[in-house]
């Protein structure tokens, strides 16, 4: 399906901080808010994940969320150095995914002034991403094709869920193939998953774990998640 323009202010990102809100300066050619659509719309974030929700940590997870903030108040340094994170929980729903996805709108934000309608930045979610490759052999998706390619030229790629369970030949060929092209490019990922350490070669396969572990700042969430507080 291609990309469709459609201006909401009700659905605007900085409505609740922009001046021009509810008054007839508030257009749908504010271009804020159309290099905004673009980015989020071409990004592959889940639609109901592309606002912002407010998370606080408990009292074990202090550490992991500054180290959380201190990246996303860094993210075009982050980026730009072609830096990775693995960020991972033996716990769902403790904000993984929604702690990636906020730095990444985060650099979305930090860049679309001048951006000039380019993708800068894509949300896999690894198991449906394999699926759909593997449903590709025999049948073809021009917008799968297409948010393929731009696995090789974003800036930063979010690798959400990418150890649910071990690789078989076939999947781990896919993956370390962009993550390796990508490495090799000094472009950065962001991976979300519930194990580490020696669980991750186990499903990974090693060298693809080395990849994400080792060559990745590694931040463990271990509480529940929680909703409230803006970091």
């Amino acid at each position: 399906m291609a990309y469709e323009y459609q201006f909401d202010s009700e659905k605007c990102w900085y409505k609740e901080v922009c001046n021009h809100y509810g008054t007839n300066k508030c257009y749908p050619g504010c271009l804020r808010f159309m290099e905004m659509h673009y980015l989020m719309n071409n990004s592959g974030i889940p639609a109901k994940c592309q606002y912002q929700i407010d998370l606080y940590p408990e009292d074990e997870d202090l550490d992991a969320f500054m180290q959380l903030k201190e990246i996303k108040d860094n993210i075009i340094d982050f980026v730009e150095q072609g830096c990775s994170l693995y960020l991972y929980s033996e716990n769902t729903g403790n904000g993984k995914t929604s702690w990636s996805i906020k730095l990444m709108q985060k650099y979305f934000d930090s860049v679309w002034a001048g951006n000039g309608f380019r993708c800068r930045g894509v949300f896999i979610h690894v198991p449906t991403f394999l699926t759909k490759i593997k449903e590709g052999i025999s049948r073809k998706d021009e917008d799968f094709e297409l948010l393929r390619s731009r696995l090789l030229e974003a800036d930063i790629v979010i690798w959400d869920d990418i150890a649910s369970g071990k690789l078989g030949d076939f999947d781990h060929t896919n993956l370390i193939t962009y993550i390796d092209q990508r490495k090799l490019n000094r472009l950065s990922n962001i991976y979300t998953g519930n194990i580490g350490g020696e669980q991750l070669s186990e499903a990974l396969g090693v060298r693809l774990a080395s990849r994400v572990w080792k060559d990745s700042l590694q931040v463990e969430i271990i509480g529940a998640d929680r909703r409230g507080f803006r970091l």
